[in-house]
């Protein structure tokens, strides 16, 4: 298991490393893995050309394999985007937030771990950052360096009950998408040697 980064010594994880779970809550391998690949993957994986864009532009496809991928890739893309479009709007901006990877700073990441991105997501936070922007509470230009600020000053304390608010949502919008996406196997498409 890795260390811990606040404490090399620790063979504690750090929460980017707690397995991905809120209260009774555990989204399914394929729920994640499905999401995990819209919100990072999907989009580089259909911008390849597909064999008519190609052949209208003067260029052959590398192999069909390659269409064949895209295919697969924009039908997979389809099904996970209409599920998320029957969820309400607070459980996609959550889900968003949770599997859209990014580097954050490093007091949100010791402190939120997995949950950084849906707690910078959530309408309160952002209508907070909001406030304090319109009362001149903070110079700082995003909800991401505001979050770090707030941390900085506050300590944990400063952002525990969104965290908890987070939590919530989260295990709501897990529990949602589930629901959506049935107990069938991940739509994602897999690499064929």
């Amino acid at each position: 298991m890795p260390m811990n980064h606040n404490n090399p010594l620790s063979i504690e994880p750090s929460p980017a490393q707690l397995p991905l779970q809120f209260g009774d809550v555990k989204p399914s391998l394929q729920a994640q893995e499905e999401l995990r690949w819209f919100f990072n993957e999907a989009e580089r994986e259909l911008e390849e050309p597909s064999a008519f864009c190609a052949l209208v532009a003067g260029h052959t496809a590398s192999s069909m394999d390659e269409v064949e991928r895209r295919q697969e890739a924009m039908h997979a893309a389809g099904t996970i985007n209409r599920r998320l479009q029957s969820l309400g709007v607070t459980d996609a901006l959550m889900l968003s937030g949770l599997y859209t990877e990014r580097v954050w700073p490093k007091r949100m990441e010791r402190l939120l771990g997995r949950l950084a991105g849906a707690v910078e997501a959530l309408p309160t936070v952002r209508a907070q950052y909001l406030r304090a922007l319109i009362g001149a509470q903070t110079k700082t230009k995003s909800v991401e360096a505001w979050l770090e600020e707030l941390i900085e000053v506050g300590g944990p304390a400063a952002v525990e009950d969104w965290r908890r608010e987070a939590q919530l949502a989260c295990a709501i919008a897990s529990h949602a998408y589930e629901l959506a996406r049935g107990d069938g196997p991940s739509v994602v498409p897999t690499e064929e040697e």
